[in-house]
């Protein structure tokens, strides 16, 4: 679903990094823990810290909580109240846009039309339109 959303909006997908703030996938498919999330939250820092992106697309709520809490931005947040809109403050250098998990389009489609609006921020902010 990400390479076709990618796709449509003209970014290219070779250039683009993706990683996940828990890096095993919970037993039964469950939302991850907050310690969970405490143990492999330093791999996903150094990640950020090594590549210098320009913006971070968070993708579902846990990974844009961490990150927007991480950069005193706020504590908690519901993505469908976010999604789309630019973090941004001098202290950091790069911008973060919380986007809707793709996976969310298999269970309502209609989140599709905001996954493509975002992501054409996404893509504004990096100079491809």
């Amino acid at each position: 679903v990400l390479d076709d959303l990618l796709a449509e909006v003209g970014i290219v997908r070779s250039e683009t990094y993706v990683t996940n703030i828990v890096k095993d996938r919970p037993p039964g498919n469950r939302d991850p823990l907050p310690e969970e999330i405490d143990i492999y939250a330093p791999f996903l820092d150094r990640q950020i810290e090594i590549i210098k992106p320009k913006v971070i697309a968070t993708l579902g709520r846990f990974s844009a909580n961490y990150l927007l809490k991480k950069y005193s931005f706020g504590e908690e947040f519901a993505i469908s109240k976010i999604r789309g809109k630019i973090y941004e403050k001098e202290a950091v250098n790069f911008k973060i846009v919380p986007l809707f998990h793709p996976a969310a389009t298999i269970y309502s489609p209609d989140r599709r039309k905001d996954l493509l609006e975002d992501l054409r921020t996404v893509k504004k902010i990096i100079g491809g339109e």
